[in-house]
């Protein structure tokens, strides 16, 4: 029986998404071509006409997690113009994405992320700073339009969003998904609204 041809992008995702599952049970170090490849019901050789190495599909899945965090800001765009209800329907879809994608902390918080490959340190660093940028714009875009007080720093205020998620991912990550995600953003959502909002 014949694998299906996909289009290369169709199935260049799967690939990246065959290894974050895998990513999701195992060590980064158990993340192999033949691991993928044997996930996917191909043969590896089928990866690599895709992908040239493991360091490739690597690449990719922080790629995929760029990709992820700007649909996300482009879907909160799209649903209101109220700053504050954006900041919090991205916070919750932040946390979605670190619930539902289990192989993305594994790989944020790795060895190998934050380990020798400086070119994929300064990748992922670009990716966060992106990100902080866009969340800057709608700090301030509430203020101009007075739904979030003008006497603080869009510019902390962006960080201190992101502080937000980034030790409830670290907390669910090292409970391997036991940690209770939605109670901790309810909480802190809480109090950086009051901040926020607060004169």
């Amino acid at each position: 029986m014949s694998i299906e041809k996909l289009p290369t992008a169709v199935r260049k995702e799967q690939i990246v998404e065959a290894a974050l599952l895998i990513l999701s049970d195992n060590d980064i170090k158990k993340l192999k071509m033949t691991n993928i490849a044997g996930n996917m019901g191909l043969a590896p050789s089928a990866l690599y006409r895709h992908f040239k190495s493991r360091d490739a599909i690597l690449s990719a899945i922080l790629e995929h997690i760029r990709t992820k965090l700007y649909m996300n800001l482009e879907k909160v765009r799209q649903l209101t113009d109220n700053a504050v209800d954006r900041l919090r329907e991205l916070l919750l879809r932040h946390a979605r994405l670190i619930s539902e994608e289990q192989g993305i902390p594994r790989i944020v918080f790795s060895d190998e992320l934050w380990g020798q490959k400086r070119e994929r340190r300064q990748k992922m660093y670009r990716i966060v700073t992106g990100y902080l940028a866009e969340i800057e714009d709608i700090v301030r875009e509430g203020q101009d339009r007075g739904h979030i007080r003008k006497n603080i720093d869009a510019h902390v205020v962006a960080k201190m969003f992101f502080g937000i998620v980034q030790p409830a991912a670290l907390l669910w990550h090292m409970s391997e998904g036991q940690y209770d995600l939605d109670k901790h953003i309810a909480g802190a959502w809480s109090v950086f609204l009051e901040m926020l909002t607060r004169e």
